[in-house]
């Protein structure tokens, strides 16, 4: 006789053996369900981006702190072309509740600058810090003003506003 049971009209095999192999295989295909549609994810905006023309891919994550009125920016920028990026530069302003921007308290202008002087080459990530800045009130959104580089052949490009939702992810 096989080892079934039957509760409310469903049967169950009761080995161990099985519900540990069942659990392991169940454990295994959400764990690699996750890294790749994260990496599908990254992968599908780079494919995107090379098809329409757009020359690179900029991740940023904010890190602050709303109590110290602090704001740090983490940019990493990937040069998704065939030929050298330099002189990459990206234009940041913060805001308060009414849209209004802020200067941070040691500055005289608005304006946040990630700026990356060396030569990006193909197919590789640079990191860019920006900050911490103290404001004397609570900020509340990041704004892109421009992002603008330099290629090998001198060059100058910059992101259309349009664009700026294509190129940039927020971490």
């Amino acid at each position: 006789m096989l080892p079934f049971i039957e509760k409310s009209s469903i049967l169950t095999y009761r080995s161990p053996i099985f519900t540990l192999f069942r659990y392991l295989l169940f454990v295994t295909s959400l764990a690699s369900c996750g890294t790749s549609i994260q990496k599908s994810n990254f992968e599908t905006r780079k494919e995107f981006l090379k098809e329409v023309g757009l020359p690179i891919l900029v991740s940023i994550h904010p890190r602050h702190n709303k109590e110290k009125k602090e704001l740090q920016l983490y940019i990493k920028t990937e040069n998704l072309t065939k030929i050298n990026i330099s002189k990459f530069q990206i234009l940041f302003f913060a805001s308060d509740e009414k849209k209004q921007f802020l200067i941070p308290e040691e500055q005289k202008t608005p304006e946040l600058i990630c700026s990356i002087q060396r030569s990006i080459v193909p197919n590789s990530i640079y990191k860019c810090h920006v900050g911490p800045f103290v404001y004397t009130q609570i900020w509340n959104a990041i704004h892109i003003q421009s992002i603008s580089f330099t290629t090998e052949d001198q060059i100058r490009h910059v992101i259309s506003e349009d664009d700026l939702d294509d190129v940039v992810i927020w971490l």
